[in-house]
């Protein structure tokens, strides 16, 4: 239980981060554009995995499907659509566009 805490609250801390550099730089679109860059290549391996697999789910204990929604509990940093979500109430906040 801890574990899923701590996973949490690590997740709480990089929006919080993410919000305050798109406060302090003024640009959150720059930001996010970073995030896409950074992410692009490191988004696209699980996803796939998961999907070459999924007509497979009768045989599995725990289908893909259900991995992927519980998947966010174990992870230490927010999902990338999350964070671009944020960042474009953000931006669409200070009156720019994202």
């Amino acid at each position: 239980m801890s574990y899923v805490l701590i996973r949490t609250i690590s997740r709480y801390r990089e929006y919080a981060a993410d919000r305050g550099s798109a406060l302090i730089t003024g640009a959150p679109e720059h930001l996010m554009s970073a995030l896409q860059r950074i992410s692009s290549n490191i988004m696209q391996i699980p996803d796939r995995d998961l999907r070459e697999v999924a007509g497979m789910n009768a045989f599995f204990i725990v289908p893909t499907s259900i991995k992927r929604r519980t998947a966010e509990l174990f992870m230490d940093h927010p999902p990338l659509e999350k964070r671009l979500a944020a960042l474009e109430k953000i931006a669409r906040e200070m009156g720019r566009a994202a």
